[in-house]
């Protein structure tokens, strides 16, 4: 007998079961898959936000090895403070850090795309579309992140 979308439940990350944001209650009451799923997609937010405001200060240049750009060491951004935001090589490079960074350090997307609007004339942000599948069973799911970057902070923002 196979089960129906519903019935399949969706299980969180290991961080998000070891997390307890309501420590006065001993057990948590089953989620439907619906609501497994919007937290899940809140939790890979989360994650994928860290992501975007964490600085690498190494360069690819510093270890030959491609496993240790997957490694913890290389975890997050170029430094991308004082870049110049109109400059077509820096937004293409920018591009491109996002995208290599996601797809080594979010294992959960499948399919991603990562795309930059064009730059407005006198803004102080520059706006990103993240698109991928969630990788879930039994079918993946597709997720969207309008994702800014704050050219005066450097802090990513995502909704």
């Amino acid at each position: 007998m196979s089960r129906s979308n519903s019935d399949i439940r969706v299980t969180p990350s290991v961080l998000d079961r070891l997390i307890d944001l309501d420590p006065q209650e001993s057990r948590e009451a089953p989620k439907s898959r619906s609501a497994g799923l919007q937290d899940l997609k809140a939790s890979v937010r989360r994650d994928l936000e860290w992501l975007l405001n964490t600085r690498c200060h190494l360069n690819d240049d510093d270890n030959q090895l491609d496993e240790a750009k997957r490694s913890i060491a290389f975890y997050g951004l170029p430094d991308i403070m004082g870049m110049n935001a109109k400059n077509n090589a820096e937004q293409t490079r920018l591009t491109k850090s996002l995208e290599t960074a996601i797809r080594i350090f979010e294992p959960r997307f499948m399919n991603l795309k990562v795309t930059m609007d064009p730059v407005e004339h006198a803004d102080r942000h520059l706006r990103f579309r993240i698109e991928a599948n969630l990788d879930i069973e039994p079918t993946p799911e597709p997720i969207v992140f309008d994702t800014m970057l704050e050219l005066g902070s450097g802090e990513f923002s995502m909704s």
